[in-house]
């Protein structure tokens, strides 16, 4: 491993951070820069997730440049040129041929939804730039052949079959699990995910009694709430964003269902969802990432962000952020290089086991020959206003607590 994946990269670069307001982090510096593209969504529908996420791109940085920069480029700094794709497709697309082109980065992150993150790898790999994904889970992204695509996030299809082995296991554990239901964004994540589930569960001995679809965004989710209830599902699994979530919590409470809640990612693993109250209490969310996952990597991480943002817990889309600048840096460093292409090639052979990269539950970081991350995924529960590891055991904080409390 290269001078900037010591183990204790995090814990000596802990220091505060400014709230962004100039769109570039690090400057440059004895040795130059890599300058890494970074796709957010800082006002629109994600203005709050593309916030959050640019924090742990800029942990990141810091991290680097903190310990040293990159060794492999005579101590080179890492800056962030960032970009607010306005929570728009088209807007993540311009700006990617801007970063790429008037920019000259060396490489691009982001872009948060998959609906904003194909049109944005498309230009990437148009232009033959690596493009590391951080939470897109549409499995297109790494399946049409793109070849400086790469992904740090699970893919939609894996989580069908993790979802299940969690109920069959509760299932064993007493609770009466027999029947589910669907709700999903009608956006590219949504769908796939839904996809997923309804080939899975059927196969794996839940029926899909109900089967509803949302457009992001809706005001009102009383109708979905009355479907859902009425199909006399036990289980409800959604795939909705933050803010959607809460609303339809908030539906379904409103007409006393209660039936086992899980809901879908970093967009629903959030503290949206957990400050929304009663509604979120005891509901479930599969996610890549938790803050109190037992691994030395990702418990220095989550010291290093509440040091530079106090206040404030890291959600599962942040640790995959900084683990995708870092993945980058990484390659930089050890093609020695801040070519667009020997940094692909460079991410093709990385392999990261310890390090501050290698802070997400898989035990290795590195990237396929269709640039997908092995991914694995931990089921949270939210416990007094607070989102808890509870599955696997191997890893859990605590077992789950019984639906109603």
């Amino acid at each position: 491993m290269t001078g900037i994946t010591r183990r204790d990269a995090l814990l000596l670069g802990g220091a505060a951070m400014a709230a962004p307001g100039l769109f570039s982090f690090g400057a440059s510096a004895q040795g130059g820069t890599l300058k890494i593209g970074v796709l957010v969504p800082l006002t629109g529908t994600h203005a709050s997730d593309g916030a959050r996420m640019l924090k742990a791109h800029q942990l990141a940085a810091k991290m680097i440049n903190d310990t040293g920069g990159l060794k492999g480029l005579g101590g080179a700094k890492v800056e962030l040129v960032v970009s607010d794709i306005q929570s728009k497709p088209e807007v993540s697309r311009s700006e990617a041929e801007r970063l790429i082109s008037r920019e000259g980065v060396s490489a691009l992150t982001g872009a948060w939804a998959s609906s904003s993150t194909i049109p944005a790898a498309q230009v990437a790999d148009r232009n033959r730039t690596p493009f590391m994904v951080t939470s897109a889970v549409t499995d297109a992204i790494t399946e049409q052949g793109l070849k400086y695509v790469f992904r740090t996030a699970v893919k939609a299809k894996w989580f069908g079959q993790y979802v299940a082995d969690f109920m069959d296991d509760m299932k064993k554990k007493g609770m009466a699990i027999d029947k589910v239901a669907l709700a999903t964004e009608d956006g590219p994540a949504g769908q796939s995910v839904h996809a997923n589930y309804a080939s899975v569960m059927p196969g794996r001995g839940y029926p899909v009694v109900a089967d509803e679809t949302f457009r992001t965004g809706s005001p009102d989710f009383s109708t979905v709430a009355t479907k859902l209830r009425t199909s006399g599902a036990d289980a409800v699994l959604s795939v909705a964003y933050a803010d959607d979530s809460t609303v339809l919590l908030r539906a379904l409470a409103s007409q006393s269902y209660r039936p086992l809640y899980i809901g879908f990612g970093g967009a629903h693993v959030n503290q949206t969802v957990a400050a929304s109250g009663k509604p979120a209490e005891r509901t479930f969310g599969v996610v890549e990432w938790a803050p109190d996952l037992r691994k030395p990597a990702s418990e220095a991480f989550v010291k290093a962000f509440a040091e530079s943002y106090p206040g404030e817990v890291p959600l599962s889309n942040q640790a995959q952020a900084f683990a995708a600048t870092y993945a980058l840096a990484l390659a930089a460093d050890a093609a020695a290089s801040t070519d667009r292409n020997k940094i692909r090639d460079a991410l093709r052979t990385l392999r990261i086991k310890d390090g501050p990269a290698s802070l997400l539950p898989a035990p290795e970081l590195y990237f396929d020959e269709q640039g997908q991350a092995p991914a694995t995924c931990v089921i949270v529960q939210v416990i007094d206003g607070k989102f808890v590891t509870v599955w696997p055991d191997a890893v859990a904080a605590r077992p789950p607590a019984p639906l109603q409390g």
